[in-house]
């Protein structure tokens, strides 16, 4: 049996309080809960439901209707959405590879024409992470998932001719292997792991057709490095090493002997960097960079001479998303802009930018180019796309659609800003149910989603289960981007830092008059939805604005944040305290208990009934 939600209406108003570890104990041997998700959103929808839709009471405690049995049925075409991705292109025939869910877990398949029917690769409870096929051939698919019983992700083999494909282990199943990347030749995988007894990673080289070939290539100081890409020649990587949200490096590795090279400088500034690619010909690695600019610019660097040039000094947002053409001629970028994922293509010679025609209007990701050099694949999430896979043909311009996942198309998004007490916007992304369908009453309750994580962006992508709320029920759903959010550049991100955290309640407020003045928007049927981080806002903002708001879900709060920041992995310690403020200064301390959902003594939130 699993654990309901439930919730409780005292007086004119109501509060609910859900922990999504305590969730769904029946479903508990699913690792990636696809068992627990689907019931999870069911039971959150029912929770809406009770808390915007059930009548106010004047005195006591109002029980909720009882939840109509239609109800599964109707909301199951919306809770279909969950998240696919698109891993890439087999080299030399024309389909796809993408992971979805099935009942039990995320799974691989092929699609091999436009619109084709999936075929499933992966099979049982352990979820896939990443996967590509082998360069050149594509005999073989070199894939990342979760193993049952070992604590971090395995690689695997597997030769996708077969009717069902077993997984092939190349790791020693004892230790976490991450951004494992075929070698352009397809002859050797490189991968990060952590050696026993042994601190920090290491950058490790094998052949996957005789994985006993493992090898350390050489020990990464820290814990935050990834895997960027491969030069073409199969002998060089690059890696990217973060030390902070703030200041990350490049370095060359040597596939042979693990020799590493820094080819960024580190110098009193610290600077962001991301997404390096060697450029076809070894002459050139583009990358993007916030050196004298508040947004991630794509810069080239000459490994010749060593000069760094910003290809679009006059681009006004950051690039997102970065995949350059097996000729090197063009570059497919996506850029975010007010929120919204744009694709565009940048000639590397002239460096003038397109625009894509006909593309949907959501987000733009997962980037690869097909070997023939002229078709570029990529996911969309939009108000009819739910992460589908399309492809564009970049000499005739023709746009391809490979996968629909869901039938229903929910409203598209609207976007907005709002002025908080002093000054700063507050960006909104926010949708409307159909005033055609829904004329009465003509004021709709509202559900406001709160940020999962500082830095992180409410954008307007699909909206998944959430379209069920909208489409079938009416409500509309705003999305706020308090200060901090990222998106924005980095001095608004810098904005919630330590005790100015404490202004994004004021954010939040701005944004609740901003719904009561909206008349189409009912401000007296106000729920709030945070998960994590937004949890605990949740938590924050239902004692102070009480009066506000009708009912919150929470999922996973923080309720101390002195107890998370002290009791965090020592890796993570000096980003949360750059973030949040450091619980060892007493004045810090002081601050941050006070901005807890519950203090040290578990008070602070007396005035939610």
């Amino acid at each position: 049996m699993f654990l309901f939600l439930y919730a409780v209406l005292f007086g004119n108003r109501g509060w609910i309080l859900s922990s999504a570890n305590r969730l769904y104990h029946g479903c508990r041997g699913n690792i990636n809960g696809g068992c627990r998700g689907v019931l999870r959103v069911f039971i959150w929808l029912q929770t809406l439901i009770i808390a915007l839709v059930a009548p106010k009471a004047d005195h006591g405690v109002t029980f909720a209707p009882p939840i109509p049995s239609t109800l599964r049925n109707d909301a199951a075409p919306f809770l279909k959405s969950g998240s696919q991705r698109f891993f890439g292109w087999h080299p030399i025939e024309r389909k796809i590879l993408l992971s979805s869910s099935d009942a039990n877990a995320t799974q691989l398949f092929v699609v091999d024409r436009p619109m084709g029917i999936a075929r499933q690769l992966t099979f049982g409870p352990e979820p896939v992470i990443e996967a590509a096929y082998q360069p050149e051939t594509g005999r073989h698919i070199l894939l990342q998932r979760k193993v049952v019983g070992v604590d971090g992700p395995q690689m695997f083999r597997i030769y996708p001719e077969s009717k069902k494909p077993v997984p092939v282990l190349l790791s020693d199943g004892r230790r976490p292997y991450n951004f494992p990347r075929w070698a352009p030749n397809g002859q050797q995988v490189a991968f990060l792991a952590r050696s026993p007894g042994e601190a920090g990673l290491g950058l490790g080289i094998l052949n996957p057709l005789a994985p006993q070939t493992a090898r350390r290539l050489t020990a990464l100081r820290g814990a935050n490095w990834a895997i960027e890409n491969w030069a073409p020649n199969s002998k060089i990587l690059l890696l990217l090493q973060k030390i902070s949200e703030k200041e990350s490096y490049v370095h060359l590795a040597d596939a042979g002997t693990g020799t590493l090279s820094a080819i960024t400088p580190s110098g009193s500034r610290r600077v962001a960097r991301a997404l390096a690619r060697f450029v076809p010909g070894l002459g050139a690695v583009l990358y993007t960079s916030d050196v004298d600019s508040d947004f991630q610019q794509l810069c080239r660097l000459n490994l010749r001479t060593g000069v760094q040039e910003v290809l679009l000094p006059a681009l006004k947002w950051g690039v997102e998303a970065l995949s350059i053409s097996p000729n090197g001629k063009q570059a497919a970028l996506v850029i975010n802009e007010a929120g919204f994922g744009r694709l565009r293509l940048l000639d590397l010679k002239t460096k003038e930018l397109s625009a894509p025609a006909n593309l949907p209007r959501g987000l733009v990701s997962d980037l690869h180019w097909h070997t023939n050099g002229k078709e570029l694949g990529f996911a969309v999430s939009a108000a009819d796309s739910a992460d589908d896979v399309f492809s564009l043909n970049t000499n005739s311009g023709q746009l391809t659609r490979w996968t629909r996942r869901v039938s229903a198309v929910h409203g598209s998004s609207s976007i907005d800003v709002v002025r908080s007490f002093d000054g700063e916007v507050v960006p909104l992304v926010y949708w409307l149910p159909d005033s055609q369908r829904f004329d009465e009453p003509v004021r709709r309750p509202v559900l406001l989603m709160l940020p999962s994580a500082p830095g992180s962006q409410r954008r307007p992508g699909h909206l998944g289960s959430h379209s069920y709320l909208l489409e079938k029920l009416g409500m509309a759903i705003v999305c706020p981007n308090l200060r901090g959010a990222g998106g924005y550049g980095n001095r608004r991100r810098q904005l919630d830092n330590g005790q100015l955290r404490v202004h994004t309640l004021a954010d939040l407020n701005a944004v609740l008059n901003w719904i009561r003045q909206q008349p189409q928007l009912d401000g007296e049927r106000v729920a709030l939805w945070g998960e994590g981080y937004g949890g605990s806002i949740s938590l924050l903002a239902m004692a102070k604005f009480n009066s506000f708001i009708r009912c919150s879900v929470l999922v996973d709060p923080v309720t101390n944040w002195v107890e998370y920041i002290s009791g965090a992995p020592a890796g993570e310690k000096e980003r949360l305290r750059e973030e949040y403020g450091d619980e060892r200064d007493e004045k810090l301390r002081a601050f941050l208990d006070r901005f807890s959902p519950l203090d040290a003594e578990g008070n602070n939130l007396e005035s939610i009934p």
